[in-house]
């Protein structure tokens, strides 16, 4: 058994963001899983799965432990229309290893029987700490996930601009998992969120959903700044002015780029009291504008908006102050993700891993 200690600066991979002092990840794998109970007594089979019982129409069964959630190796595929979810398995075992991936001829037939228990199981603890500026206001919350979920139980806490640290487990806290979750593959969250004036909060509320049917004691919001509840909350009302105009956007590297313009007057204000009045440019491009070299990611913006003066739309000058703007707020995520103009086939590329760090101990 080994120990393997990961971390890495985000700030490396996705830019410095002004008010952040530090941004890393971390994870600490191979850490043995505390199963004390099914070291002494020994794992505990039951059928777990998902879809109807009695039916074999979407639905799968296969073999864990009632206490630690391990699975065997293979873990059977059994029938639906035989077993149950959560029902004792009493069927047999198989002391036969596995066949490799390589040894497969034909189709891959699961095997119907559970084999071994796999030896001495391990999990990972991994995190974020991000100190200064992160996002939002303040919020705490802890999840508790799904028979599927990678991350089995996931705490934060964030206080900006002060902090914020997040940490997850992966396979480590099962049994607590199958006795507060233990059916469906919707995770439960329980937090506190302050931000934008409201208090939210979740009580053992699903994971990234909410319905009409959802109690508002399980999951709400209120309003808590009191300029919100006497003025009302502040809003913006865009009115398109004329139509769109071409417009051309050139990047200090030199590159050039086609936008589509549209002037918009911006209405600011609360629903009572003294409206301002502000020039904004909603801008679009078809091909996008290059700023960050992760293809993957999608490397171009394809639209946004800046902000433009009256003094420029009064002299019908507002289509070159925008795309100055535009060249602005690019060229500046360009600095922030490291940007490099495309290279020849061959030439040496960035290497974005550099300040990933492993340590085996």
């Amino acid at each position: 058994m080994s120990l393997r200690w990961h971390a890495l600066n985000n700030e490396k991979v996705d830019g410095h963001k002004a008010g952040t002092v530090s941004n890393r990840s971390f994870w600490l794998g191979g850490l043995p899983r505390l199963i004390l109970l099914c070291r002494v007594f020994g794992h505990r089979p039951v059928v777990d799965g998902y879809g109807p019982d009695g039916s074999s129409d979407r639905a799968a069964r296969w073999v864990a432990c009632h206490r630690c959630g391990l699975r065997p190796n293979p873990q059977a595929a059994l029938d639906p229309s035989q077993w149950s979810i959560g029902a004792r398995y009493t069927g047999p075992f198989s002391d036969t290893p596995p066949p490799a991936k390589t040894e497969h001829t034909g189709p891959y037939i699961p095997p119907t029987v559970p084999g071994r228990w796999p030896a001495g199981p391990t999990g990972t603890i991994g995190g974020q700490l991000i100190l200064g500026k992160s996002f939002g206001g303040a919020s705490i919350e802890l999840k508790v996930g799904n028979a599927g979920s990678e991350h089995v139980l996931a705490v934060h806490l964030r206080i900006n601009p002060i902090f914020a640290l997040y940490l997850h487990t992966e396979d480590h806290g099962t049994w607590l998992q199958r006795r507060l979750n233990p059916r469906g593959y919707d995770s439960r969250v329980t937090g506190l969120d302050i931000g934008d004036g409201r208090l939210s909060w979740k009580l053992w509320a699903k994971r990234d959903e909410w319905s009409r049917s959802t109690p508002r004691w399980q999951q709400g919001s209120t309003v808590i700044n009191l300029l919100d509840r006497w003025l009302g909350p502040v809003r913006h009302e865009y009115d398109k002015i004329g139509q769109p105009r071409p417009g051309r956007v050139t990047m200090p590297e030199g590159d050039t780029h086609m936008v589509e313009l549209q002037l918009e007057k911006v209405r600011t204000g609360r629903r009572r009291g003294r409206k301002t009045e502000s020039w904004s440019v909603d801008w679009t491009s078809r091909a996008g504008i290059p700023f960050r070299n992760h293809t993957w990611k999608g490397d171009g913006v394809h639209g946004s908006a800046v902000k433009v003066s009256a003094a420029a739309v009064e002299r019908g000058r507002w289509p070159e102050e925008s795309c100055a703007r535009i060249a602005a707020s690019v060229a500046e995520d360009r600095s922030r993700c490291g940007w490099r103009p495309a290279q020849p086939y061959g030439w040496p590329q960035p290497n974005y891993n550099a300040e990933f760090d492993v340590e085996v101990f």
